[in-house]
């Protein structure tokens, strides 16, 4: 498994759910590219990271708790 810190850039090796800030749920497709901004657990071992996507069509970004294990780097 590969460890990150906050301000890496990461790309998912699945797709996830994210919530954009007014709420509203949209879906980040597998290999989308995206930045961590919280680190969940552990500093040597975290168990999922929050991750920063942004999407182009709404021009605005979104966020997504994804398991450590479903990330790998850029």
């Amino acid at each position: 498994m590969n460890v990150f810190r906050e301000n890496d850039v990461v790309c998912l090796q699945v797709g996830v759910k994210a919530n954009i800030i007014t709420g509203d749920e949209v879906f980040i497709p597998k290999d989308a590219e995206g930045t961590v901004v919280i680190v969940h657990g552990n500093a040597d071992q975290p168990s999922a990271y929050e991750v920063e996507f942004f999407i182009p069509e709404q021009n605005d970004f979104a966020l997504a708790t994804v398991d450590a294990g479903l990330l790998c780097k850029v």
